[in-house]
């Protein structure tokens, strides 16, 4: 082994330990082209796949060839967590068993074992109730060089802060233990970006950072609120000087805010890394991992004081707090509606963001509810922030590259409530008036985004699916011996509640639709030769067969009786589609 290759793999090993898992990926790949009988370096491989969010099918065919190898008993457990993540919760669930009756872990990574079997349960009941909308990566600034993370939203809509690790952000590269290293990270900065002038929607600017005064070299530094009156920006520093806590920051106009302070009676010794002021200016929303809560991180809440420190600091309880990590709270505009991160509370993987509202009658929290798929997945989802009138909703997620690279997303509406104002959607495939199966696809009209793919119940031929109010929706259904119908659904404004919008779809065959023609060229036909009159009741100008009605018949008001078909073997007559016509007499 030479000793470039010694080094190469030990910076490999160097990043995948500080969980760069896809810079790692890089360096693997190529050691293992060099030495492709190497185990140590096709197990690398795999596992940093995993990390990849296209690479999932890819770390399972890699990492399978090593069930049963001695030194990897562990192999198992990360196939699981490829299945997992790539969504396949079922295979999952059977390999996570596998490995805890087959290896039975202890400690730590049985923990983790059970608690990613309990998130593939969860994750199974969460796409069953997936929300109807798209999302989108806020570009800029969100880019492929840069992790951008933590969006802070102005109350005027004009401003966006957010976390930004990258070349951009000052500094040189550092490991963990902040000393420079070419397979490091670097710093976060705080970096603003700008509302585009005149835009409809919310566009903004590459980001920059936001002064000197927030951003040093050699220190981390993240945005976690501003207050709703726009006077205080919250922040998150830690560095060779500054332990990891809660600052502040006073505004001075426009993006010019002063240097940071510890936010005085919430900072100790631990770590404090988020933090929301509610809009009545006092309540102080806040993550810790102090002790004395309930495990890993908690969420806390303290009042400020007539001197501007804080106190009456206090445990959020059990309704938010587990003995997994909370993190990221957001208190929304209306005081009562607090939004906040989890590992646990029936999350699908990592953190998932939860919504949690504040019963005023009751003077107490409500059950948190996930807001599940394709807000949450299974990945890191954290970080969610609401502009002031609700209208669009701001996180950050690493679903789209891997570990350690973050983006913006958004989407709108923003609040809880209107994004479960949900109308319900119940279509109905039909192929020559009989109920049938079809692929149905829907589709957001205006992204083109396939939001979803279900198949019709076969029997009812129904399918359900929950659509936003709005907005227009393109079904595409694909029959079989059909070409694809697509057709437009229309969904009305709706701000609270659910309803309900029935639709049919109807497939023909050219003989269904002839024989439909024949019978409405029939109905003409008869109706051509029956003259109404207001003077006098149905007159028949053909066969009159009055002397064969029955008493009753002529009492109900029969007049006549019309022969319209005659068959050589009355058996092989389809006489159905005259049934709009009335009764039907069959004399053979």
């Amino acid at each position: 082994m030479s000793a470039a290759f010694k080094k190469s793999l030990y910076n490999a090993d160097q990043l995948f330990n500080d969980g760069n898992y896809l810079r790692a990926l890089a360096v693997y790949d190529s050691l293992w082209n060099k030495r492709p009988n190497d185990i140590y370096l096709q197990y690398k491989t795999g596992i940093c796949h995993i990390y990849q969010s296209t690479g999932r099918e890819k770390a399972y065919d890699i990492l399978k060839n090593l069930v049963g190898e001695q030194g990897y008993e562990d192999v198992m457990y990360y196939l699981a967590r490829s299945k997992h993540l790539n969504y396949q919760f079922e295979d999952a669930i059977d390999l996570y068993n596998d490995y805890i009756t087959t290896y039975r872990p202890t400690g730590t990574r049985r923990i983790e074992t059970l608690h990613y079997l309990s998130n593939c349960r969860n994750g199974i009941e969460l796409m069953k109730r997936r929300l109807a909308l798209s999302l989108e990566i806020l570009t800029p600034p969100s880019n492929d060089k840069n992790s951008q993370y933590s969006p802070v939203i102005s109350p005027d809509g004009e401003k966006l802060y957010y976390a930004n690790r990258g070349p951009e952000s000052k500094g040189e590269m550092m490991d963990e233990k902040s000393k420079k290293n070419e397979v490091g990270s670097y710093y976060e900065d705080v970096f603003v970006a700008t509302k585009v002038s005149g835009e409809d929607e919310f566009t903004f600017t590459n980001g920059e950072s936001i002064s000197d005064n927030i951003n040093e070299a050699d220190r981390h530094e993240a945005p976690l609120s501003v207050s709703y009156d726009n006077q205080m920006l919250f922040l998150y520093l830690s560095g060779n000087k500054e332990s990891e806590d809660i600052y502040v920051s006073y505004n001075q106009g426009d993006t010019a805010w002063s240097k940071p302070k510890p936010l005085k009676g919430v900072n100790t010794p631990q770590w404090e890394g988020h933090a929301s002021m509610a809009p009545d200016g006092k309540t102080l929303y806040f993550s810790t991992d102090r002790p004395g809560g309930y495990g890993g991180r908690d969420i806390y809440r303290a009042i400020m004081k007539p001197d501007s420190t804080f106190g009456n600091v206090e445990n959020m309880g059990p309704k938010i707090n587990t003995p997994f990590n909370e993190d990221s709270s957001f208190i929304y505009s209306n005081g009562s509606s607090l939004y906040f991160a989890s590992e646990s509370h029936g999350s699908m993987g990592g953190y998932d963001i939860f919504y949690i509202k504040y019963d005023s009658v009751k003077a107490q929290w409500q059950d948190p509810v996930n807001m599940g798929y394709p807000i949450n997945t299974n990945d890191d989802d954290r970080y969610y922030y609401i502009s002031k009138d609700g209208d669009w909703g701001y996180f950050s997620s690493a679903r789209a590259s891997g570990e350690n690279l973050h983006d913006i997303y958004r989407i709108q509406p923003g609040t809880f409530e209107r994004l479960n104002a949900l109308i319900l959607l119940v279509g109905t495939v039909y192929v020559d008036e009989v109920e049938s199966s079809a692929l149905v696809k829907i589709m957001d009209d205006k992204t083109g985004d396939v939001l979803a793919t279900i198949i019709a119940d076969s029997t009812t031929g129904e399918f359900v699916y929950s659509l936003l109010p709005g907005r227009q929706y393109k079904i595409s259904l694909l029959a079989d011996g059909f070409s694809p119908k697509v057709e437009y659904v229309e969904v009305p404004p709706l701000t609270e509640g659910v309803t309900c919008i029935e639709h049919r779809f109807d497939f023909y065959t050219m003989g269904f639709l002839k024989r439909r023609q024949d019978s409405m060229n029939l109905q003409a036909e008869i109706d051509s030769r029956v003259r109404l009159s207001e003077e006098d009741d149905a007159i028949c100008i053909v066969e009159k067969e009055r002397d064969q009605l029955s008493d009753s018949e002529i009492e109900a008001g029969c007049r006549f009786r019309v022969q319209v078909g005659a068959y050589r073997n009355p058996g092989k007559f389809k006489y159905e589609f005259l049934r709009s016509i009335g009764d039907v007499e069959i004399k053979g």
